[in-house]
């Protein structure tokens, strides 16, 4: 088993994927493993590209919760992944020990007013992470939407796609 592979499993047994899938009662669940709250917030795209983020979202960190800000253009399921992207980070611990911390844009902050700068501990966009954490970001979001459509099995966990059963 590959350590990749590891963490989707203790992701997956920390927090199971809700049956049928519903990303708010999934964000709740996190939230509850984790021990501080989330809460989303929608922005326009621009505005991601305006402070460097090159996807679609990011997670802003204070010293009580979390929020995933996002394209506010995004559809159902392109909103789904790019928060599970995000919580990807949270659950994997991408957001811990080495990870700079990056200030609020100024454009972000007025989109934003009800995060006080000074509550925040770190903004980690795309850019913040790293390549590897990036891919296991991204993994951990296309393998959360595979199974939270596949039909619920006694045993299912997950798996890597490619690997022999």
């Amino acid at each position: 088993m590959t350590s990749m592979e590891a963490r989707f499993r203790d992701a997956a047994r920390n927090v199971p994927l809700p049956s049928p899938w519903n990303l708010s009662a999934y964000l709740a669940s996190v939230a509850a493993h984790r021990g501080r709250s989330i809460s989303l917030q929608t922005v326009p795209a621009g505005t991601l590209a305006d402070i460097g983020c090159r996807g679609a979202g990011l997670w802003v960190a204070r010293g009580h919760d979390d929020i995933i800000v996002y394209d506010a253009s995004a559809t159902d399921r392109n909103a789904d992944h790019i928060i599970l992207h995000e919580i990807g980070h949270m659950l994997f611990g991408h957001g811990k020990n080495g990870t700079a911390a990056t200030p609020i844009a100024p454009t972000l902050a007025a989109l934003l007013p009800s995060i006080s700068p000074a509550a925040i501990k770190h903004v980690l966009g795309r850019n913040d992470f790293g390549t590897d954490r990036e891919r296991d970001a991204e993994v951990f979001a296309d393998m959360t939407l595979v199974y939270a459509t596949l039909p619920r099995r006694k045993n299912r966990s997950f798996r890597l796609f490619g690997r022999g059963r």
